[in-house]
């Protein structure tokens, strides 16, 4: 069982309320016990590989518009899914994969 983190913009438009409740129902299905207190951000513990979780929410956001980055705190290990214009990210966290 490992722990993650996810930090989300989703584009706010007709169908965001769906993508935010297929995101976190998502997460949930995946999680054994989970924080979500804070609105863009999630903590929790799954047995699953974190690219298996990246797949899993790439296949609920709209890649081309939401951005979710996802990572290991315990780890070196974290990736970035969707749409993104700033390429700053891969100094700040060099380890990080696009998905």
């Amino acid at each position: 069982m490992a722990t993650y983190w996810l930090s989300f913009r989703l584009t706010d438009d007709r169908t965001y309320s769906e993508r935010y409740k297929n995101l976190t129902d998502t997460v949930q299905n995946l999680s054994t016990k989970w924080w979500v207190e804070a609105s863009s951000f999630i903590v929790f513990a799954s047995a699953s590989s974190i690219d298996q979780i990246a797949s899993a929410i790439s296949d609920v956001i709209y890649i081309d518009t939401d951005v979710v980055i996802l990572g290991m705190p315990e780890f070196k290990s974290a990736r970035l899914i969707g749409h993104h214009e700033d390429e700053d990210i891969f100094e700040l966290i060099p380890f990080i994969k696009k998905v």
